[in-house]
C-alpha cells in the first residue's frame, strides 16, 4: 500500500498535498456522477449524455492528474490547478444542466460545493473571474437549450421551460455572487493567515538567533557557547573523543576604548570576530564569552593542536590595527578536555592559563 501510495502521489510533499485536493474532487465527481447515473435509471437522463458528461470529465481529470504528478503544473501561478478544475467542474455541470430534463434544476448545486472548494486555493480575483465565467456559460447554455427548442415551440415568455431557465438564471445571479463574496472572505482570511504564519517563523527565527548569537559581533554568545560545551562534553564521555578549549582575551582593549570611543572600540571587536572566523575550521566554534572576552571550542582537538591553532589566531591578530601606530594582540589560555570533569572546569583552568599569559607579559598564549 505504501509503495502504491508514492506511485500515485509521489514523495514531494506539496505535490501529495495539491494530488490529494484532487482525489477529493474526484471523489466529489464521482458522487455527482452516480447522482446521474440514477437520473439515467429514473428517465429524466439519456445514457448517451450520461456517458458525453462522464467522457467530459475523465478526459479534464486525466489532464489535470497527468499536469500535477508530472510537475508541469509548477509552472502556473496556483500550482494546485483550483482554477483549471473549477472551470472543468463549471462546464460538466452547464452540461448536466442542458441534459437533465425536468430534473436540470438539481444539476446546479454542485456549483456550490465548486465554489467552497476554491475558497481554500484561490485569491479572491480569481474567485471572482470564476464567477462571471459560471455566470457567462450558464447564460450561453440557456442560450444554447432555447435555440434547439425554437423550431418546435418558438421563442417566447410564455413557454414553462424558457420561465424555467430564466428562473434558474436568476437564482444564480443572486446566489453565485453571494457565494463568491464568501468565497473571496476565506480566501483573504487564509491569505492572512499565511502571511501571519511566515511573519510569525520570522520572527521566531529572529529571536532564536538572538538568543544564541552576539548582536554586535555575530558570533556565538555565551549562552550558546555553554549548550555547544555541553554537547562536546556528552561525546567525550560516550564516544572517547577529545577536545580543546582556549579563552581570549583582548589586551588593553580599555586603552583602545578610551582612544577611539566606544563605537570604535565595537568596530575594533567585529573586526577581530571576523578575522578569527576566517581561520578556524568548520568545526571549530568562536564566542563572545563576555566583554572583550571570547571562547573557542575546538573539537576533536588535542592541546597541544589547539595551542597551534591559538598562535596562528594571535599572528592573525597582530597585523590588525586597533588605532593608529597602535598594535593588537591578545592573551590567551588553552586547556584540554579531561574526562569526568564538567565543562566549566575545563574553561576554569583555560581562564587561569590566560591569566598566566597576562602575566608573562601578554601577547601570548599557555597551555594547561
Amino acid at each position: 500500500m505504501q509503495r502504491l501510495d508514492k506511485i500515485i502521489l509521489g514523495s514531494e510533499r506539496h505535490q501529495r498535498i495539491r494530488l490529494r485536493q484532487w482525489l477529493i474532487a474526484c471523489v466529489a465527481t464521482a458522487g455527482c456522477a452516480l447522482f446521474f447515473a440514477g437520473g439515467v435509471f429514473l428517465g429524466w437522463m439519456s445514457r448517451e449524455s450520461l456517458l458525453i458528461l462522464g467522457v467530459i470529465e475523465a478526459i479534464g481529470q486525466v489532464l489535470i492528474y497527468a499536469a500535477l504528478r508530472s510537475g508541469f503544473s509548477l509552472r502556473f501561478a496556483v500550482p494546485a490547478l483550483t482554477e483549471w478544475q473549477t472551470v472543468l467542474a463549471i462546464v460538466a455541470v452547464d452540461y448536466a444542466y442542458m441534459s437533465a430534463g425536468s430534473a436540470r434544476h438539481l444539476a446546479l448545486c454542485p456549483l456550490l460545493l465548486v465554489f467552497t472548494f476554491s475558497a481554500f486555493s484561490l485569491p479572491w480575483q480569481r474567485i471572482a473571474r470564476l464567477t462571471i465565467f459560471a455566470l457567462a456559460s450558464f447564460l450561453v447554455s440557456i442560450a444554447v437549450m432555447e435555440w434547439q427548442r425554437a423550431p418546435a415551440t418558438g421563442w417566447s415568455l410564455d413557454s414553462p421551460e424558457m420561465l424555467d431557465d430564466i428562473s434558474a438564471l436568476g437564482m444564480l445571479l443572486i446566489v453565485l455572487p453571494v457565494i463568491s463574496y464568501v468565497a473571496s472572505r476565506l480566501s483573504r482570511l487564509r491569505s492572512n493567515l499565511h502571511e501571519q504564519r511566515v511573519a510569525l517563523a520570522s520572527a521566531l527565527e529572529e529571536v532564536q538567533r538572538l538568543a544564541a548569537y552576539d548582536e554586535l559581533t555575530g558570533l556565538a554568545n555565551r549562552r550558546h557557547a555553554q549548550d555547544r560545551l555541553a554537547q562536546e562534553q556528552v561525546r567525550a564521555e560516550r564516544s572517547g573523543t577529545i577536545f580543546s578549549v582556549a579563552l581570549i582575551d583582548l589586551d588593553h582593549f580599555k586603552e583602545i576604548n578610551d582612544t577611539l570611543g566606544h563605537a570604535g572600540g565595537d568596530r575594533v571587536l567585529r573586526a577581530f570576530a571576523d578575522m578569527v572566523r576566517g581561520l578556524l575550521r568548520g568545526s571549530d566554534m568562536v564566542a563572545r564569552w563576555g566583554g572583550e572576552e571570547f571562547l573557542v571550542l575546538m573539537p576533536d582537538s588535542a592541546g597541544g593542536d589547539a595551542l597551534a591553532t591559538v598562535d596562528r589566531l594571535l599572528r592573525g591578530v597582530r597585523g590588525l590595527r586597533a588605532a593608529e601606530g597602535q598594535p593588537f594582540s591578545f592573551s590567551a589560555g588553552v586547556t584540554q578536555y579531561r574526562r569526568g570533569e564538567g565543562f566549566m572546569e575545563t574553561v576554569a583552568r583555560a581562564d587561569q592559563q590566560m591569566y598566566a599569559a597576562k602575566h608573562a607579559g601578554r601577547n601570548g598564549v599557555c597551555l594547561a
